[in-house]
């Protein structure tokens, strides 16, 4: 035997993985009478059985070669591509049956196109009806999804396919079985229930007894077929400009084609993904109905998602294209916003996919979950959540480390323990508080060895602009005169100017300053700038004599949002800086 998988009708130039399996020892792939290469299968030593293809999409025909030893083919499997449902197919397992009220008929139920290919993918409701001496007992497409009757008379198509059951009953003739949907060609089969042979036992009747009523109420609530709402049953993925952004080509156009043109669900839902499903932050997405733009903000790869809710509460289909950027630089985590463990990189190991997009780490032997490129901006953070879900209650450690463990510059940061008592299928958060602050941009790993779910991580941000900074803190420094000590500033004075970034405000404000220092003179005029977005302003505060390093507080205007807080000192200034820190203005 030879099969390949999935069914061929994507989005045109869609990079498609083609699988193959096979019990023979050499399988070929032909594309369009091309061949893709050949696998070679090694069953009893190989641990690779399959083999695979990445083929961009495009219409027309793959077909699967197996060979023997002699290279002799011995099987062959083709997938076609193909168009919008047009007619129903009925392939029954036998034609005739038992008429002892126990033999069965199973009648495989698929869609053709107009050229009577196969319709992979359709999911009409088809209504079957039996009219004679037999009985539908039940209906099923294989979907754990659908929870319609199995004793209805009407279900979905699910992959192409549906399974309908007839049972016979005591009498013999024609039955007839019809199968309809709205707007496919219907199709109709007959079948024979003939005559038990002479002595044969009908004591099984009654293990398939279905009576009028158990009928009635199965076919109660079923709209009929001119009634029915036409399903999506592809979404496809046009990019009349290709997929590839770059610093020249920044934005792309994307549309999608609902089919069949007659489905009733038109409305399609975007989302802008990496391969893990988690939203991609490297691109921005304006969506309008079936049309979107697509715009480049840094480097790497991502996805265009367009789904359908087919009109149910959630997403039942979409279709994906892949798109590249190039030559517009790196993008950045940002740790102080969740960063999903979809997120991790090359150099993570031991890992399968978690709940809600997180990731599993390993039963045996070490797990490492990595990220690179996180901003943790100048001023950086020290407390940590993680969002944890644990199989049992047992205490483990989880390993935190700066860089790629056994790397040069990477350091263990912190050992910690989670321990709460599980709840299954449930993340739990635990925050820690690190031994040090992460600033600038770095990476990290976790290191387990055990099994466990990690949905993600999240840093707190401090209020920076509200938080105790030291004056050796400040971002730059410049002027004639100043001397750096291990905790101070010293001996400022000509013209210095301390300046820090980044300083947000937010909308309620600051209202006062804490300043430590110590002020040689009678007085020391400091001059303190602030530059936003609404432009610039100066305060002023005067520091008198103090003996020794101490704190005085002045009252400010209020000042708000984002500001570049400069410290300027003018020439005759004398003043030793420790620290300071803004206050919230009262409400």
């Amino acid at each position: 035997m030879v099969h390949i998988f999935p069914y061929w009708d994507f989005s045109e130039g869609q990079l498609i993985d083609v699988r193959v399996c096979s019990n023979a020892p050499k399988i070929e792939l032909f594309f369009n009478g091309e061949s893709q290469g050949v696998f070679h299968i090694d069953h009893k030593h190989g641990q690779k059985l399959i083999g695979d293809w990445q083929i961009p999409y495009t219409k027309g025909v793959l077909k699967a070669v197996a060979y023997d030893e002699t290279d002799t083919p011995i099987a062959t499997d083709v997938q076609s591509s193909f168009g919008d449902a047009a007619s129903i197919r009925l392939t029954p397992d036998k034609t005739a049956m038992t008429a002892d009220g126990s033999d069965l008929i199973f009648i495989e139920i698929d869609a053709l196109d107009a050229d009577g290919l196969p319709v992979a993918n359709a999911n009409n409701n088809i209504h079957v009806a039996v009219e004679g001496p037999g009985r539908l007992v039940g209906l099923d497409n294989g979907d754990s999804t659908d929870y319609d009757s199995y004793k209805g008379s009407c279900r979905k198509l699910f992959s192409g396919k549906l399974l309908a059951v007839i049972a016979a009953t005591l009498e013999s003739g024609t039955v007839t079985v019809r199968a309809e949907s709205k707007e496919l060609a219907a199709c109709e089969l007959e079948l024979s229930a003939v005559p038990p042979a002479a002595g044969s036992s009908l004591e099984e009747a009654a293990l398939y007894a279905y009576s009028p009523e158990q009928e009635r109420l199965a076919k109660a609530g079923t709209p009929p077929v001119e009634q029915d709402a036409i399903p999506v049953r592809k979404l496809e993925i046009v990019c009349p400009q290709g997929n590839q952004l770059d610093a020249d080509n920044r934005t792309l156009p994307v549309r999608v084609i609902v089919h069949p043109s007659s489905a009733a669900y038109r409305d399609v839902q975007w989302r802008l993904t990496n391969a893990a499903g988690n939203d991609a932050p490297i691109a921005s997405l304006q969506a309008s109905g079936n049309e979107a733009l697509i715009t480049a903000l840094s480097d790497g790869e991502f996805y265009i998602r367009c789904g359908t809710t087919n009109g149910t509460d959630h997403i039942k289909l979409y279709s994906l294209m892949d798109f590249r950027i190039q030559g517009l630089g790196q993008t950045f985590l940002n740790p102080y916003s969740f960063v999903s463990a979809g997120y991790h990189n090359g150099n993570s190991r031991n890992l399968t996919n978690g709940n809600e997009r997180g990731v599993a780490t390993g039963r045996d032997g070490e797990s490492r979950i990595c990220f690179d490129q996180i901003d943790f901006g100048s001023y950086g953070s020290d407390e940590i959540t993680l969002p944890v879900f644990s199989l049992d209650s047992e205490k483990f450690p989880i390993e935190i480390w700066e860089g790629i463990p056994g790397e040069a510059g990477a350091s263990l940061l912190a050992e910690v323990t989670y321990q709460k008592p599980t709840q299954w299928n449930v993340y739990q958060e635990e925050t820690y508080k690190l031994p040090r602050k992460l600033t600038g941009i770095t990476s990290l790993c976790f290191v387990l060895r055990r099994k466990i779910h990690l949905k993600g991580f999240r840093f707190s941000q401090p209020a920076r602009a509200f938080e105790p900074l030291r004056a050796l803190d400040n971002h730059s420094i410049y002027g004639d005169t100043f001397t750096m000590t291990d905790d101070a500033i010293e001996q400022i004075g000509n013209n210095v100017s301390l300046v820090f970034h980044d300083m947000d405000f937010g909308g309620a404000g600051a209202g006062k300053l804490i300043l430590c220092g110590a002020s040689p003179i009678d007085n020391n005029t400091i001059h303190i700038q602030f530059s936003g977005e609404q432009g610039e302003m100066k305060q002023i505060v005067e520091f008198a004599y103090s003996g020794g390093y101490t704190e005085r507080e002045f009252p400010l205007e209020r000042v708000t949002g984002l500001q570049t807080v400069t410290f300027v000192f003018l020439p005759g200034s004398q003043f030793h800086f420790k620290w300071f820190r803004f206050i919230p203005a009262e409400q």
